[in-house]
This record gives C-alpha cells, sequence and structure tokens, in this order.
C-alpha cells in the first residue's frame, strides 16, 4: 500500500478548518504531522496498491470507506467481450484486495495488541519517532 497524490485533513469541530495536501507522498511531508498534531482527522486519501502483479489507484473516503477515482490495470484483451470480462475480473479482485485489507486492520484492532499499537502512533505523532519503531 503506497500513499500517494492527496491527502485531506479536516477539522472534526470546524475550527481549524480544511487541509489537503497533494504530493507524490503526502504522508511523508512535514505538513501532513503538523495537520495531525493540531488535531485535524484524515477524511480521503489516494492509495496505489499492488496485489497480484496488478496495481490499482483510488481515493478512500475515511468515514465511508467509499472508493473513487479507482484506475483498474488496462485489459489486453482481442476483441471487446474479452477485455469487459478482464475488467471485471480486476474490479473483483480489487474488491477482494479492499476486504483482505480491512480484516488485517479489524485483526489488529481486536487484538489485545491494539493497546501497545495505539501508543506507537501516540509517540510517533508526539516526535518520538524510534521509540515508535521499535
Amino acid at each position: 500500500i503506497l500513499p500517494v497524490r492527496t491527502l485531506t485533513l479536516e477539522c472534526p469541530m470546524g475550527e481549524t478548518g480544511k487541509e489537503t495536501i497533494s504530493s507524490d507522498s503526502p504522508t511523508r511531508l512535514p505538513e501532513a504531522k503538523r495537520a495531525l498534531q493540531s488535531g485535524k482527522l484524515p477524511r480521503k486519501m489516494g492509495l496505489i496498491i499492488s496485489r497480484q502483479d496488478q496495481q490499482y489507484e483510488f481515493s478512500l473516503a475515511a468515514e465511508t470507506l467509499a472508493v473513487s477515482g479507482l484506475k483498474l490495470p488496462a485489459p489486453e484483451g482481442d476483441n471487446e467481450r474479452v477485455r469487459d470480462e478482464e475488467r471485471i475480473g480486476f474490479l473483483r479482485d480489487f474488491l477482494e484486495t479492499i476486504d483482505l485489507m480491512y480484516d488485517a486492520f479489524l485483526a489488529i484492532r481486536a487484538s489485545d495488541g491494539w493497546t501497545a499499537e495505539l501508543g506507537r502512533m501516540r509517540q510517533w505523532l508526539n516526535g518520538s519517532e524510534r521509540a515508535a519503531r521499535a
């Protein structure tokens, strides 16, 4: 999973506004961390996922998990029917990948290790990056 293109953050109370960061890797920019530290929450992020030698690029909304702007791999079939079937297969694989990602998140979120994971996130957010990696 690779964050790309845009990251939209917004103040949940509407006090400090909305910020959209555009870059090849928006999560690596200091503006993203400062926005999180100021209380803004991620609302939408551009992502690239590679699975089974196929690459999918899309935006994911945080609250609804709605996918937008999905770019499927280009079909290589000889005729329209074969290309359509290939696109349907790519879409099926993409949806399965999203389901697997959500299952992986739930496994972490529902585990006994969630408290430690949350602590690492807080350490990173507070600037203790070395401690968060340990």
